[in-house]
């Protein structure tokens, strides 16, 4: 009897295929959907964001146009109208007409002075919206009344 290598016998080992990039494993899939679901509510509370705020917008582009009016007339009567009527209008939108429209004299300033997380319209430069609005000759001053309803506007959410 002839004696046979016990090693010929033994075939070589056979790899696995490798595996493919499609279809991903459903980890993949979960990941997927998580981070499709967060970039759509992401750009649902952006362009929501966007719409609360445009009246910030406008009401900034109103102030422009306030200044550069006030810039080439000199009018501190039309001055003071125009920058009260503003932040009447932006407060009816912001907070609401029930809470806003019946507000006048101190209690108005007092109302802008807590909005804007400020003291300047009660006892700054904002006061002269009521004391000195309907005077004939209004004195104040409007570098600093500018400045403040700017600042104010940009407090506001």
């Amino acid at each position: 009897m002839e004696q046979q290598d016990p090693l010929a016998q033994l075939k070589d080992i056979h790899l696995p295929e490798s595996i493919g990039i499609w279809p991903p494993a459903i980890g993949w899939w979960l990941l997927a959907i998580i981070l499709l679901a967060l970039v759509i509510g992401g750009l649902v509370w952006l362009l929501k964001r966007h719409q609360a705020t445009a009246y910030k917008r406008v009401a900034q582009a109103q102030l422009q146009e306030i200044e550069s009016r006030f810039q080439k007339d000199k009018d501190y009567r039309q001055l003071l109208s125009d920058l009260s009527v503003l932040l009447k209008r932006t407060c009816i939108t912001r907070y609401g007409r029930a809470r806003v429209a019946g507000l006048t004299g101190k209690e108005w300033l007092k109302f802008l002075d807590e909005a804007g997380s400020t003291q300047d319209f009660t006892q700054g430069p904002g006061k002269v919206l009521v004391s000195e609005r309907f005077q004939p000759t209004p004195n104040a001053n409007s570098q600093a009344l500018l400045q403040l309803v700017q600042s104010w506007l940009k407090k506001q959410s």
